[in-house]
């Protein structure tokens, strides 16, 4: 620590050119100083306080610090900027060699000059208070002043100048490619990705569980290439200009101060970074006994699947078990890990959360009941993938069964999206079920109305065999007959088969009635609908023209009488008979 102490008659005017025999005689009003270890390499910011001092800086480098200022004329900060002028105006003076500095000693002080000129003075009294002597102390401040005069000049030299060219230009070269580098090897990565994402080898895969598809991460892997291309253009750049700027004297400052901004920053986030490392380790802790539980919970549900040991729990249970189990204990190892996250507890992430539980309270009533249908849709087992069902009026072969909906692909190649609570609350007609677990068929049905004039058997033969002649259907058990109604004109007759292919429901029914048809057809049995008219007589046959013979003609529209006998003559005068016209002349 350097006291010092300014010369009076200059300190209004600032000149440097007081002789030392002249200051000698001039009353000095002295005051403490305090002078501070600085390099001229330091970068401290000239900025001081009265604490510490305020510093005597040449070309943007403390050299030392004044804590005092002269009692009734002047303050510390006011006698550290004449000092500064003075020895900035040295530094600019090439004709004074920085041997010139030097500290001349007197009795109970020391007085710095350059050449003839005081700068300033240090007192016995002063350098006592430190344990000290004012030669020590002068002598360390000359030192320090010549350090910055030199580098001062040495900073504004022409060779100093050129390797600051030289420089500039180098690092733009380098600039340049790195600028070109990152724009290439980004472009290249993003072609990269969307080569393997039309491959489909960037899904992601928990176990067996995929959490994210080919499409999916390759958005998301191309939006962060997208997201770093600029920030790593940006950090070049903000490397890039703080280090021409610091080349030259003239904006070595501003760059310099540029370079500590970004290294204060970098070294708290090293902080925090290093501070975070105890929760960090923490959250890795619980992240490893998750997936241990997990995989644990994993193989006891697999275990359970095995429907020889364990009849009572279905192996259709076992993947979604698996995911419901996956989902609780994760959601469990969140809670757990929450107050390891940084900012947990803070007003901003109380105030996100408050929001997440609104939204999800008042928005997602219907999610919910459609989950919980979905869960209990599958621990009922009311259908699988690829069985063919109905739902209300809709018929088809499920495609999809997820947590929320379920998707029916129609007949008519119609995917229908069904709400699973609208599912829960409505009647499921699955005609797979027996197939599938009990190797069983399905019973098919159909209705055919015949005439009284038919003999049943004869019908029930004609029908078997249309059954039997239908692809698909089972030949055991065989088709059968009921007759379920005996309607005012005809007969219902109920033909039952047997299938094992209920996903072909459609064609099936539309095969068997053909045949019905035709053997129909070639047994000379006329197939009546209800409507049809009960009076054959003038009807021509329903049979199709190839199964009729050559001879067919119409039967004639006659009325019989009772017990078939024919009908009575009419007795009225042959003028008085409507049906018949009176003969004219010339007719």
């Amino acid at each position: 620590m350097v006291l010092l102490v300014i010369v009076p008659p200059t300190l209004a005017t600032g000149e440097l050119s007081t002789p030392a025999s002249e200051s000698a005689e001039v009353e000095r009003a002295e005051v403490d100083a305090g002078v501070e270890n600085a390099s001229p390499a330091s970068s401290e910011a000239a900025v001081g306080n009265v604490v510490d001092g305020f510093p005597v800086v040449l070309d943007g480098v403390p050299l030392f610090y004044v804590r005092q200022g002269i009692a009734g004329v002047t303050s510390a900060a006011e006698r550290a900027a004449i000092i500064t002028q003075r020895v900035k105006a040295i530094a600019t003076d090439s004709d004074l060699a920085p041997d010139a500095i030097r500290a001349e000693t007197e009795e109970n002080q020391s007085v710095v000059l350059a050449g003839d000129t005081v700068l300033f003075t240090v007192r016995q009294e002063d350098a006592e208070s430190y344990g000290s002597s004012h030669p020590e102390l002068a002598a360390e401040a000359v030192a320090r002043i010549q350090q910055g005069v030199m580098h001062y000049r040495e900073q504004r030299s022409l060779r100093r100048i050129v390797t600051s060219v030289s420089m500039t230009l180098l690092s733009t070269i380098v600039v340049f490619l790195v600028l070109r580098g990152i724009l290439f090897g980004s472009s290249r990565l993003l072609t990269y990705i969307r080569r393997r994402r039309n491959a489909n080898t960037l899904a992601i895969r928990i176990q067996s569980v995929q959490v994210l598809g080919s499409g999916a991460t390759s958005y998301l892997l191309g939006g962060l290439v997208r997201l770093l291309r600029p920030g790593l253009i940006l950090l070049a750049l903000y490397l890039y200009v703080p280090f021409v700027l610091s080349q030259f004297p003239a904006t070595a400052e501003f760059g310099d101060s540029l370079l500590q901004d970004m290294a204060f920053r970098l070294s708290l986030l090293a902080q925090g970074f290093v501070a975070y490392l105890p929760e960090l380790a923490m959250i890795g802790v619980i992240g490893l006994v998750t997936y241990y539980v997990i995989e644990f919970a994993r193989q006891v549900i697999i275990e359970l699947g095995r429907h020889d040991v364990y009849p009572w729990f279905y192996p259709e249970w076992v993947q979604p078990t698996i995911r419901l189990a996956t989902l609780l204990i994760v959601a469990i190892a969140m809670v757990i890990a929450g107050p390891y996250l940084p900012g947990f507890g803070s007003p901003a992430f109380q105030g996100i959360s408050i929001f997440l539980g609104a939204l999800l309270t008042l928005g997602s009533s219907s999610a919910v009941a459609n989950a919980l249908s979905g869960i209990i849709l599958i621990y009922t087992r009311a259908f699988q993938l690829r069985d063919f069902i109905r739902i209300n009026d809709i018929v088809g072969e499920v495609q999809d069964k997820s947590l929320f909906v379920t998707r029916v692909l129609t007949p008519k190649q119609e995917t229908v999206t069904i709400p699973n609570a609208s599912v829960l609350n409505s009647n499921v007609i699955n005609y797979s079920a027996i197939c599938r677990e009990s190797q069983g068929f399905l019973l098919l049905y159909t209705t055919v109305t015949l005439g009284y004039d038919l003999p049943w058997r004869k019908v029930h033969e004609v029908l078997i065999e249309a059954a039997r002649a239908t692809a698909d259907i089972a030949i055991a058990p065989a088709p059968f007959v009921l007759q379920t109604a005996l309607n005012d004109f005809n007969v219902s007759y109920e033909l039952n088969a047997y299938t094992a292919s209920p996903a072909k429901m459609p064609d099936i029914y539309s095969r068997l009635h053909q045949n019905i048809q035709d053997h129909c057809n070639a047994a000379d049995i006329e197939i009546l609908s209800p409507t049809f008219s009960a009076l054959r007589d003038g009807n021509h046959s329903t049979l199709p023209a190839n199964y009729l013979p050559d001879d067919y003609k119409a039967p004639p529209f006659v009325v019989q009488g009772t017990h078939g006998q024919p009908p009575l003559a009419d007795s009225r005068p042959r003028e008085s008979r409507p049906d018949i016209k009176p003969e004219t002349n010339g007719s």
